[in-house]
């Protein structure tokens, strides 16, 4: 009986980490620019045309800069919201 029940509890905690997963991603409310490039409700990675860009973030999310392009590498700052800096990197996440 004890073995049906620790089965029973790991298979809905599961269930739960599977539909906790599967919830769709929200994109960020505001606009995101990168250099001169204007990017609205932004979600995901974006991957700017020169190295160490501006980035102003009039969004309601967090920016994080990476070292390279595609998102890759150390993340090397962050741009909260309202917030704008240059950045050490090629690409800006948010989600």
């Amino acid at each position: 009986m004890l073995r049906t029940t620790t089965s029973l509890t790991g298979l809905a905690t599961a269930a739960a980490l599977v539909l906790s997963l599967a919830a769709p991603a929200s994109a960020a409310t505001g606009t995101l620019y990168i250099n001169r490039a204007q990017y609205d409700d932004p979600s995901g990675c974006y991957t700017s045309d020169s190295a160490n860009p501006f980035v102003y973030n009039r969004t309601d999310a967090v920016a994080f800069a990476f070292l390279r392009p595609g998102c890759q590498g150390p993340i090397t700052g962050t741009v909260p919201p309202g917030d704008g800096q240059e950045i050490v990197g090629t690409s800006v996440f948010i989600r």
